[in-house]
């Protein structure tokens, strides 16, 4: 656990923009010198999230709406559950707990409040631990999911909310310090300065926020993407990176810990073609000729009727106390 002076700066250094082993060095196309006050600067990581946001075209080539991605998010619901399910989803699972229960939480006076909650893979366990879990859910399934699961441990302080993060106004909504911890995890809807700061609002000790550092996606979604696209996928705009140090330039110093595993996933072709089309679908109408693209990529790279994709996945994990 580090507890984060978030970069080791010197005045006049040359940054580049990305993570690597727990320092933070700014890879830029263009050498670009930055004094110190520029780097402790609110507006200047405010900016550079928006900045990564704008360029990124995983944002700008976005073709469905929020309610879209939410009926998306329906469809998969099922999938999703065991997806972060089994060993994989355990093993991140405790790494959280770990986490927080080092820092002294988690107890059972404890309320909290759990941000784009999906089938409840935290929300579960927590209400086990506390007095009271709020779950935000926008999609319908995975709210079935979660209320089953919380019926099978016969947990009855869960209450749940069926909107996403973005349309909450944290102080029209009653929400505002009305939590000992605010949790959000990997979750779509922090997705800008603004979003991460009604995390803050919400709470009135802790705030926990993770997402991913670096990249996240196999050859085969960067082969696909710049096929479709003829582009590269780009830098991820919801780096941790960026929260961290905005994070730091507020005024908090938040606990950062990493949790990495090499991902190898095995799917028989048919299988695999689908879970790309899933992806796909976010960015392009998925049409015949589409689907002949992907399908014949996946036949080119597998083995007796298997793709392979492996890929080291990192998480950032931050805390901070908001008191």
């Amino acid at each position: 656990m580090l507890n984060l002076i978030s970069i080791f700066y010197h005045e006049g250094l040359t940054l580049s923009r990305e993570l690597f082993h727990g320092f933070f060095i700014f890879k830029q196309e263009r050498k670009i010198k930055l004094q110190i006050s520029q780097v402790r600067s609110r507006e200047f990581w405010e900016n550079a999230w928006k900045e990564a946001r704008d360029n990124s075209p995983m944002v700008r080539r976005r073709c469905r709406i929020e309610q879209e991605m939410v009926d998306n998010w329906n469809r998969r619901a099922q999938w999703f559950a065991r997806r972060t399910s089994g060993a994989r989803g355990e093993q991140r699972q405790k790494a959280v707990f770990d986490m927080l229960e080092q820092q002294g939480v988690l107890n059972s006076e404890v309320k909290v409040l759990d941000v784009g909650a999906g089938p409840g893979n935290f929300a579960v366990p927590m209400a086990r631990l506390v007095r009271e879990v709020t779950a935000l859910e926008p999609a319908q399934e995975m709210i079935k999911i979660m209320e089953d699961r919380a019926s099978t441990e016969e947990l009855s302080n869960i209450n749940i909310i069926q909107r996403t993060w973005q349309d909450i106004n944290v102080e029209e909504d009653g929400l505002a310090g009305g939590f000992d911890l605010v949790f959000a995890s990997m979750t779509p809807g922090v997705q800008d300065p603004e979003t991460l700061q009604k995390l803050i609002a919400a709470s009135k000790k802790y705030c926990y926020y993770s997402s991913f550092s670096g990249n996240r996606w196999s050859k085969a979604y960067h082969d696909l993407w710049r096929c479709f696209f003829n582009e590269d996928m780009g830098d991820n705009p919801g780096d941790i990176i960026y929260p961290l140090n905005l994070l730091y330039a507020l005024g908090y110093r938040p606990s950062l810990h990493f949790f990495t595993n090499r991902q190898v996933q095995e799917q028989p072709a048919a299988e695999a073609v689908e879970e790309l089309l899933k992806f796909f679908w976010s960015y392009i109408d998925i049409t015949s000729e589409v689907r002949q693209v992907v399908e014949e990529y996946v036949q080119k790279n597998v083995q007796d009727g298997i793709l392979c994709q492996s890929t080291t996945v990192s998480y950032g994990m931050l805390l901070w106390r908001v008191d």
